[in-house]
């Protein structure tokens, strides 16, 4: 008899790397140019929760802060996925221009293998903290092999097609690194005391950049198509839930993603988040009224910053066709650190 829980958190990169090069993402994007260096040095310009967060330090003393609680909800997270002991996951995540490029961007796609080698830490010297360093001192090729649950994913497909889900789907994965860094973050993270994540993994790819694409991820002035709406989001995690539901698994899914990013929140020039909006989403969140969010608009979501919260919206059409009901474990906001992040469970 099919048993499912649903968890939502952050694939924030920060954990791969030593605290003390958190700051560095919002200096990175300074120095790329993604903010202007006059609206960075113009303290004016930063809300006073900002300035705050920044200090005197260069936000070394939040970094700390901000970490403890993020590393304490990946380890409650954890708690609560080895205590369900599912028989697999399934992951919701986006891809930022490492497996889906100018050859191909589908909308949903399903990954069906049995096993994909990955480097988690390969790009940490690349990605916005700019240090070859990571938490273990482990070497930065050093592989993570995810499991896949070959039955269950191809059988997904077969029911999503079948639901009028035209769905793509892969065997392999193009990146040299393996999966795209929303899945392998995840699984690194929901592991920090490394003692071995080895449930079968299904990642479901949702096209959250959607118009920015290139232009954030490749830093291409190309303006691309949307991404699929929030309430066609909704509506497919619903159907997802219904196959798990008639399946013979203990199934694990997991929306993967932080919500308002700084970096994406153009109306603020990228400098900081959309806090505002990020409350309204807890608010309705914590009241169980998650379904709201298939009503949401994605030019409402792409001004908010809120391009990666579709992989949160088809966790609420899952668990509102399950009727379960949210236990928050934390929600951790942020100017400085480009995101607010959110650990939860449904049950």
């Amino acid at each position: 008899m099919a048993e499912i829980m649903g968890f939502g958190l952050s694939h924030y990169p920060g954990p791969l790397v030593p605290v003390k090069h958190w700051p560095q993402n919002l200096l990175s994007n300074v120095e790329k140019g993604r903010i202007p260096r006059e609206v960075f040095d113009d303290r004016s310009k930063w809300p006073a929760g900002m300035i705050a967060e920044w200090g005197s330090d260069q936000g070394q003393a939040a970094a700390q802060i901000h970490a403890r609680r993020l590393l304490d909800g990946y380890k409650e997270l954890r708690r609560r996925i080895d205590q369900f002991k599912p028989d697999l996951l399934l992951i919701w995540g986006d891809d930022q221009y490492e497996n889906f490029r100018k050859d191909g961007v589908p909308q949903f796609c399903t990954y069906i293998f049995d096993e994909i080698i990955c480097k988690p830490f390969a790009g940490t010297s690349k990605g916005p903290f700019k240090t070859p360093e990571n938490v273990w001192n482990v070497p930065s090729d050093m592989p993570l092999a995810v499991r896949g649950h070959h039955q269950a994913a191809d059988g997904l497909i077969r029911h999503l097609i079948g639901d009028n889900f035209d769905v793509a789907y892969a065997f392999e994965a193009r990146h040299d690194n393996g999966l795209s860094h929303a899945f392998v973050n995840t699984l690194v993270s929901l592991d920090l005391e490394r003692r071995g994540f080895d449930y079968p993994v299904i990642p479901f790819h949702v096209n959250c950049y959607g118009s920015q694409m290139l232009m954030t991820a490749a830093r291409q002035k190309i303006m691309c198509p949307p991404s699929p709406n929030p309430g066609r989001c909704f509506d497919l995690g619903a159907s997802i839930a219904s196959y798990f539901k008639n399946s013979p698994w203990r199934v694990a899914l997991i929306g993967s993603s932080s919500w308002s990013h700084g970096s994406l929140t153009q109306k603020f020039q990228r400098l900081y988040p959309d806090l505002d909006a990020d409350r309204q989403r807890f608010e309705e969140l914590k009241t169980n009224r998650f379904a709201l969010w298939k009503d949401a608009s994605t030019r409402e979501l792409e001004d908010s910053g809120q391009n990666e919260f579709l992989n949160w919206v088809c966790l609420a059409g899952a668990m509102d066709h399950l009727d379960l009901k949210v236990d928050i474990v934390d929600y951790v906001e942020s100017y400085v650190f480009n995101s607010s992040k959110c650990f939860a469970s449904f049950a």
